[in-house]
Parts: C-alpha cells; sequence; structure tokens
C-alpha cells in the first residue's frame, strides 16, 4: 500500500515539475520577444546618432536570449 502512495507522490511531482518547465519557456518565450525588440532598437538607435554599438562581442539574438533567461528567472521568486 506505502508503494503505491508513494509513487502516485512521485509521479504527481513529476507533473508538476514539467509543469513549471512549460511555465519556464512560456515566459522565456514572451520575454525573449521583447528583449530582442528592445536590445535590436537599442542598436539601431545607437548607430542612427552615430554611437559605438556596445554589444560586448553578442549577437542581438544571443543578447536577447541572455535578457530573457535573466527576467524569466525572477518571476519563480515571487
Amino acid at each position: 500500500m506505502t508503494v503505491t502512495v508513494h509513487n502516485r507522490e512521485r509521479q504527481a511531482a513529476r507533473g508538476q515539475s514539467r509543469t513549471d518547465r512549460v511555465e519556464y519557456w512560456l515566459l522565456v518565450a514572451i520575454a525573449f520577444v521583447i528583449c530582442f525588440a528592445m536590445a535590436g532598437t537599442s542598436r539601431a538607435v545607437a548607430a542612427f546618432r552615430g554611437k559605438s554599438v556596445d554589444s560586448h562581442g553578442q549577437s542581438v539574438f544571443a543578447e536577447a536570449r541572455a535578457s530573457a533567461h535573466a527576467t524569466a528567472g525572477y518571476v519563480f521568486l515571487a
């Protein structure tokens, strides 16, 4: 009897873990779109003004991806 209860608890925990991962990736996807637009706009405005673009050697895609992952992590702190 206790083995069955333990297995049910593990299955429930796995399901919750899967749900958390899906939520995380959805948040990353939404944040990525916003961060990509912001990074692209920031670089375009800097180039339009004639200033050098401080990209730290990253592409716009890489910068937006890193920002999206950093942003999505803060959502789960609340």
